[in-house]
């Protein structure tokens, strides 16, 4: 599975970058910085398997993010929460906050289709569950560094339903890697004027 997965999410990002020259429909509409603001919404799930998964299950939980065109693609700012439960109770259960900045490309390959990839950085801060008897930290931020991608289609109006994948590196004293399944809406409307003219 998680292979499977690996390899379809690298290929997304690859056609992204590969087409981001190109014009399309929807990319025409993101050719003034800042004009829009798009709200993203996702549920996401932990899909591959590695050391942490010894100890804990997959993590499931959701995203926010907002994003706006930028010069040379678009510019995002947001969050996710994951819920890691135990699988050994020799540990604590744990929360994790992704909070991230990034910039991504995106081309539309088809009527109401649109493409996206883009790199995130951010903080990615855990919070275990109270255990008397564990001896190790309370909470624990980390450098996280990610790539990801998504395929959104607008059926009608602002609104747009998108399915993506994302691959986490969160620097412990034992890497994390970390692959996300999502799906989720987004809703686009027009940024107001004052806000505008504050980011140009």
């Amino acid at each position: 599975m998680s292979r499977f997965f690996t390899q379809h999410v690298l290929w997304l990002i690859g056609l992204v970058l590969l087409l981001a020259g190109g014009r399309a429909a929807w990319a025409q509409t993101e050719t003034t910085p800042f004009e829009t603001l798009e709200f993203r919404f996702s549920g996401a799930r932990n899909v591959n398997q590695n050391f942490l998964h010894t100890f804990w299950q997959q993590g499931t939980g959701g995203e926010f993010s907002v994003a706006t065109p930028f010069y040379l693609g678009y510019a995002e700012v947001g969050g996710a929460y994951h819920r890691y439960p135990v699988k050994q109770f020799t540990v604590p259960a744990f929360d994790a906050v992704l909070t991230f900045a990034g910039w991504g490309l995106g081309v539309g390959v088809a009527d109401r289709l649109r493409l996206e990839g883009g790199v995130r950085i951010g903080t990615y801060r855990m919070t275990f569950d109270e255990i008397t008897d564990f001896p190790g930290v309370k909470n624990e931020s980390e450098l996280a560094l990610l790539l990801h991608a998504r395929l959104a289609i607008r059926p009608v109006g602002p609104v747009s339903l998108h399915l993506g994948g994302s691959y986490m590196k969160v620097y412990t004293s034992l890497t994390m890697n970390l692959w996300y399944a999502s799906a989720g809406l987004s809703y686009r409307l027009n940024s107001p004027n004052w806000l505008k003219d504050f980011l140009r």
